[in-house]
């Protein structure tokens, strides 16, 4: 298992009409927190090079307490493999109360150009820990 950290300030556009985060954001800042973590630990050069892509299989989210405007936010996401399959958890945090905010866990697999879903290639489980 590998943990990643990712920071973001939450921005206004990303706000409902009470002021907080809307509901639908939080699954773009995991989002944004995987791809940076895919980007730093060298998983998209290997996406490439080994022409797969990732999709998100599922998600389940839960919220705890709000964020507002220019909140600092803390997203830390670990990454298990199992068969065929890529298991990932955010907890996302107000970093001002370092306060959980959201929980969201999820699965993932690689598809080929068929899209046909394919197993973890090895390098890709030994720069997420396994």
């Amino acid at each position: 298992m590998i943990q990643s950290i990712y920071n973001l300030t939450v921005r206004g556009y990303e706000l409902d009409s009470f002021g907080h985060v809307n509901n639908a954001v939080y699954l773009q800042y995991a989002e944004s927190a995987k791809w940076d973590f895919f980007y730093k630990s060298g998983c998209i050069e290997q996406m490439k090079k080994l022409d797969l892509f990732p999709v998100v299989l599922e998600n389940n989210i839960r919220y705890m307490h709000e964020l507002r405007l220019m909140d600092e936010v803390e997203i830390e996401t670990e990454f298990t493999c199992s068969v065929g399959i890529i298991r990932f958890r955010h907890i996302i945090k107000n970093t001002a109360t370092n306060q959980t905010v959201c929980r969201i866990t999820g699965k993932l697999a690689y598809v080929d150009k068929e899209r046909i879903i394919c197993d973890i290639p090895e390098e890709i489980r030994e720069l997420i820990g396994e």
